[in-house]
């Protein structure tokens, strides 16, 4: 596995991916309806390119070349995305993302990374040495839902 920047080419692998993710490992945390409010449908490609241009994206490739996950930090610290084809969950790219994406804000001078994650990304981050700060309860697209809002202090 190889954790690299983003190339406008990646776009519409992680538009996809971040939709599978959703659907197929966020069902194992949250309800049929909660995971089709949070990804009706896949995102449009061009959004990830835009993204790209104010924060870090960094893409997990396999040695086939195919993207397997990916996640972005913005430079105020937040871990904004940090998603793994379903198929690939718990095979330690969520982890080479995350070890890639600290390396990244250290050396940016960032002090604290902090996220908002969901149930599966929640034990992730405790794993890395998260601290739970809150539980966010909110909706999206009419339906209810949660996440954590998450710190570390990285220097």
């Amino acid at each position: 596995m190889l954790v690299r920047p983003f190339m406008p080419s990646d776009a519409e692998a992680l538009a996809a991916l971040f939709h599978a993710s959703v659907r197929e490992a966020g069902a194992r945390d949250y309800s049929a309806q909660q995971v089709a409010a949070w990804s009706p449908s896949s995102p449009d490609p061009q959004d990830y390119i835009t993204r790209a241009g104010d924060r870090t994206v960094l893409v997990a490739i396999d040695e086939d070349g195919e993207v397997i996950g990916y996640g972005d930090l913005e430079p105020d610290g937040h871990i904004d995305h940090l998603y793994c084809r379903p198929d690939r969950i718990g095979m330690g790219a969520g982890s080479a993302i995350y070890a890639a994406l600290e390396a990244a804000a250290r050396d940016a001078g960032i002090a604290m990374v902090f996220v908002e994650a969901s149930e599966s990304a929640r034990r992730l981050f405790e794993r890395r040495g998260f601290s739970i700060d809150a539980r966010n309860d909110f909706t999206i697209n009419g339906v209810a839902i949660h996440n954590y809002h998450m710190s570390k202090r990285i220097a």
